[in-house]
């Protein structure tokens, strides 16, 4: 595959020592990545100066920039009936993409549509979930046309059934953008989540790209390592790699890996076990830089 092939900062989260930013980016650079994604805590942050010098650093180093995390909170929650908690949403995601912007990032992506981590807070979930998308819809309406203006790509990103529960497949993905309607609001997929929900990757990500709705992909495998074609895999990657030659997708693609039992990710994405020592930063810089040479060679 011929695409632009990133990495995760939340992949070196938890090693021992602990990595700055600044090391992540040599790192990154070092695993022979086109992409760094940064999760919004890398820049959030920082000050309008500190910005700009890390966005110059990451171009020194050769990498493109993709962001991941919306930031949205019980307080701001685009999917929420409080007129105030929406309002605030919308304006904490407009906030977002300025700031992608300042940063130099095209893709901004993660779950605008609600909260992460959240299941219905009632037992009708049909209507809950109802009245959820329709309060997510009319604001996001709002953001896409922000984004568009802005110049950056929203990439609403699908999660399976244990993260979220507005919007788990392909299908409901393609709807909710259909709804927005922007031509700035797409997609992301992921095939870790996708491994759970969808009946065959590939044909979803055929769907997406059919429709347009197709803006970038996670890729990780089941078990949310990385790639490499050094073990059997419950994820057909030659079949993944046939529909991406043949819709002609060029577009980014991303590994979220997360391998580290000490990082502060570990406990909500439920990984209860050690995949790698944190301790070995070396193979961790060598797995990565595989994965992507497995990627780039299918």
């Amino acid at each position: 595959m011929k695409n632009p092939i990133g990495l995760q900062t939340a992949y070196w989260s938890g090693t021992n020592p602990k990595q700055n930013i600044h090391q992540i980016i040599r790192l990154t650079k070092a695993a022979g990545m086109d992409i760094i994604e940064l999760k919004a805590a890398d820049f959030v942050s920082l000050s309008a100066l500190e910005r700009s010098d890390l966005r110059k650093e990451i171009k020194q180093a050769g990498l493109c920039i993709t962001v991941n995390g919306t930031g949205l909170r019980p307080q701001r929650d685009i999917s929420s009936s409080n007129i105030e908690v929406h309002k605030a949403g919308i304006r904490h995601l407009k906030y977002m993409i300025d700031l992608c912007k300042e940063m130099g990032a095209i893709y901004f992506s993660g779950i605008p549509y609600g909260l992460w981590n959240t299941k219905p807070e009632g037992k009708d979930v049909a209507e809950i979930k109802k009245i959820r998308t329709e309060n997510a819809i009319s604001g996001l309406k709002e953001v896409a046309e922000y984004a568009q203006k802005t110049g950056v790509i929203l990439c609403m990103e699908i999660v399976n059934r244990f993260e979220q529960y507005i919007v788990n497949t392909v299908d409901e993905g393609i709807a909710l953008c259909q709804a927005i309607n922007n031509e700035n609001c797409k997609l992301l997929l992921d095939t870790f989540h996708m491994n759970i929900e969808e009946d065959y990757i590939p044909d979803s990500i055929r769907k997406a790209s059919e429709q347009g709705c197709l803006g970038y992909l996670h890729l990780g495998e089941s078990n949310r390592r990385i790639p490499t074609g050094k073990k059997k895999s419950n994820i057909g990657w030659s079949a993944i790699a046939k529909v991406i030659h043949e819709i002609k997708f060029n577009d980014p693609m991303v590994m979220e890996p997360f391998v580290l039992s000490q990082s502060p990710s570990a406990e909500s994405v439920s990984l209860w076990r050690t995949i790698k020592e944190e301790e070995d930063i070396k193979g961790l810089v060598t797995d990565a830089k595989d994965g992507a040479d497995y990627l780039r060679n299918l």
